[in-house]
């Protein structure tokens, strides 16, 4: 997501940048190629047309008056973008591990608690509104530091992951780091 609107805006930033020099040319009353003019028109009407789709596409409630709102809000929308992928990605990490443990009974509990969780993230990715941001390290080691959270010490996380992932909560309060096996990466 973020490639699309950065190389928007320097398109469009380019292309502003060739305007202000053919308008201060033809302000000092010298040559101007008109139709390289034009062409650095349409360029920058293509750019912030595709900003403006990157924008209704991520945020279609959105306005915007000045290129610092603009700037603001391209800025939210990475933000958002980025805490869907780190909720997908911690949602795809739970999809691959699996529960070990001597008791099935045990092992079908806490695969049941990964499905709820792993359901949990999904829809807070999903969501419209702006999800949650996710606290933690990257998926790939994000169990082994939540398994290591203790209280009183981590009680602020511990809180912020009740409130926003009582799922995902759950799971990790009752997963002991040696019950979680990561499945290896198939080779192709």
């Amino acid at each position: 997501m973020s490639t699309s609107w950065q190389s928007a805006c320097v398109s469009l930033d380019d292309s502003l940048t060739q305007i202000r020099e053919s308008l201060d040319n033809l302000g000092a009353a010298r040559e101007v190629n008109v139709d390289n003019l034009m062409e650095q028109l349409a360029g920058a009407m293509d750019a912030a047309r595709s900003l403006r789709s990157v924008i209704s596409s991520s945020m279609p409630e959105a306005t915007w008056q000045t290129r610092a709102e603009l700037d603001d809000l391209l800025v939210r929308i990475e933000k958002t973008s980025n805490a869907r992928a780190r909720l997908m990605a911690l949602a795809m990490e739970l999809e691959r591990g699996s529960i070990v443990h001597r008791r099935a009974a045990r092992a079908k509990l806490l695969n049941q608690f990964r499905d709820e969780a792993i359901n949990e993230l999904r829809l807070q990715a999903d969501t419209k509104t702006e999800p949650l941001v996710l606290p933690g390290p990257e998926a790939g080691q994000w169990i082994e530091w939540a398994c290591a959270l203790q209280e009183p010490q981590d009680n602020e996380v511990l809180l912020g992951l009740r409130r926003g992932f009582a799922s995902l909560d759950n799971f990790i309060a009752n997963l002991e780091p040696d019950m979680w096996v990561v499945k290896a990466e198939s080779a192709v």
